[in-house]
């Protein structure tokens, strides 16, 4: 007997497992963040284990094995009966009645073919080995197999598995309480034109990684992430989803230099080492992680802000990484989600992804994906041109920021959601686009200084209002990468600066000249190499 009692949604799902359990071998579970997984497990299990059956319980990522363990014990399951399939765990006896597996390790033995139960965990990773197992249980042998995911959208799990069973979504736990709400918000949108998709175990198809971080690791991109949270963020806990780990690098470098502690994680950050960033994190001494392929599973910390920076066409990805700060916590009531891939505006909210079927690569699973796919189009929701949060679809007057679009009009906003374009040819320029000009001034002054050359405060404040208009007042000075754009601006100004004191004062000897020099514009580039070179030293070491 368990020392729990089964939620709402546990319930249901062991009502409809009864329900087909004689009719089907295999079942998907499709059990959403914060409906209970592993306590549904463990009812399962008990089931077989009070009647002397075994059961072989399979986790992909190492932090699963311990962690279900710990929870099946306290759950109630006898812990002397809980043995372990994972590398030379010491714990490891195959009489046991509780046999739980890292796939990875299963995968290069031979399967136990002494089970009454098969539970596989994150069941939409494509394992050919285990799938060929699933296959040959379910048609040779008496053995029953459950998959649970929270993203049973893989379009290979029809072929392997014959029931769903979807005991609730992720709209009904947000509309009862038990997840949290959301607040979304666009404020970057890269242009991903040309961008090549390839296949992946885990995610499916998706856009190329390596194309993906060239673009996402400009300075006029990450200097949006990190101005928009330093303007935007409220100072809340945040995970950062990053492309690979020279992009995480750059970002976390950047939150630094702006004074905020973040700290990168990788699929290469030792155990250990990645423990003790989560004790920082929590403890809040850290304010960031950034992750890289990390912390979609099995990390259940207070997450208040989710920056996501890894454009995707995965709905698993894109879910698995939003439910890091769907998760309740004391005093939580909304999350904050800053999506600076555009992935909003292709895949929607992540309570409007579900399905009905499990999917598969027959033809009539394909229409239905298809026409899924159709539905779910007309749900996506539309960005504010005024202030970047996401609207519902259907919602005309913006709800955050009170904007009514005029009949008719639409705001057109370049790539980097910078300028908007109003109809009457008018700039308005953002704040985000206003931080990211004058930490790029602040650089630009940093790079003077160390030349011996250097420019002053003033200087500084007057570049940015000859081009905004206004002075920077309230902007935040941290250094961010200049780019071509702003570069070219201060170079025109200099060369003007130049000409008019060259017009207003006598001429002189021959081969004297005013304003820049070669020799100090060869300085400045030389600098900013070497400037370069000390932030991709500082990207290795982190």
């Amino acid at each position: 007997m368990l020392s729990i009692t089964p939620n709402f949604a546990q319930e249901r799902a062991l009502n409809m497992l009864r329900r087909d359990w004689k009719a089907y071998n295999s079942f998907m579970v499709y059990a959403p963040t914060g409906s209970g997984k592993t306590g549904l497990a463990a009812f399962i299990a008990d089931g077989f284990v009070s009647r002397g059956m075994r059961v072989l319980f399979v986790a992909p990522y190492t932090i699963l094995l311990n962690q279900t363990a710990q929870r099946f014990t306290e759950y109630g399951l006898p812990k002397e009966q809980i043995s372990f399939i994972w590398r030379d765990h010491p714990n490891q006896d195959p009489k046991l009645q509780i046999q739980i597996a890292s796939a990875d390790t299963l995968i290069r033995r031979d399967f136990p073919d002494n089970i009454d139960l098969l539970i596989i965990d994150e069941a939409h990773l494509r394992r050919k080995s285990i799938l060929e197992s699933i296959r040959y249980l379910t048609t040779e042998t008496d053995v029953k197999v459950i998959g649970l995911s929270g993203t049973p959208f893989s379009p290979f799990l029809g072929s392997y598995y014959e029931r769903l069973i979807k005991p609730t979504t992720i709209a009904e736990l947000i509309q009862r309480g038990d997840l949290s709400g959301y607040e979304f918000y666009a404020p970057t949108k890269p242009d991903l034109t040309g961008v090549k998709t390839k296949n992946s175990v885990e995610f499916g198809r998706d856009y190329n990684e390596a194309q993906l971080a060239e673009i996402m690791c400009g300075s006029d991109l990450v200097g949006d992430i990190v101005g928009n949270w330093l303007e935007n963020g409220r100072d809340l806990p945040t995970v950062a989803f990053c492309v690979n780990v020279n992009h995480a690098n750059f970002v976390t470098i950047q939150f630094n230099q702006a004074g905020v502690n973040a700290e990168v994680m990788t699929a290469d950050t030792p155990h250990d080492e990645r423990q003790l960033i989560i004790h920082r994190f929590e403890s809040g001494a850290t304010k960031i992680i950034v992750s890289v392929g990390v912390l979609v599973a099995g990390f259940d910390s207070d997450v208040r802000c989710v920056i996501y920076a890894r454009p995707t066409k995965s709905e698993i990805r894109w879910l698995q990484a939003l439910g890091r700060g769907l998760r309740k916590a004391p005093g939580k009531e909304t999350c904050l989600i800053f999506d600076h891939s555009g992935t909003v505006h292709r895949l929607g909210f992540p309570d409007a992804i579900e399905y009905d079927e499990l999917r598969s690569t027959s033809d009539g699973m394909k229409d239905a994906a298809a026409r899924d796919a159709k539905e779910r189009e007309e749900k996506l929701p539309k960005e504010c041109s005024e202030c970047h949060y996401m609207k519902p679809a259907g919602v005309y007057v913006c709800p955050k920021c009170g904007f009514k679009p005029l009949v008719g009009e639409d705001v057109e906003t370049d790539t980097q959601r910078k300028i908007k374009k109003l109809g009457n040819g008018e700039i308005s320029y953002t704040k985000t686009q206003k931080q990211s000009w004058w930490s790029q001034i602040k650089f630009y002054q940093n790079m003077r200084q160390l030349t011996g050359k250097p420019v002053s405060d003033g200087w500084c404040a007057n570049t940015f209002k000859e081009k905004f208009g206004a002075w920077p007042n309230g902007l935040n000075p941290f250094p961010m990468e200049i780019t071509p754009e702003v570069s070219n601006f201060i170079k025109h100004k200099q060369i003007a600066f130049a000409k008019a004191k060259q017009k207003s004062e006598p001429a002189g000897p021959k081969g004297v000249h005013s304003g820049i020099t070669p020799s100090t514009t060869s300085q400045i580039i030389k600098t900013q190499k070497q400037l370069k070179d000390m932030r991709e030293s500082q990207g290795k070491r982190a």
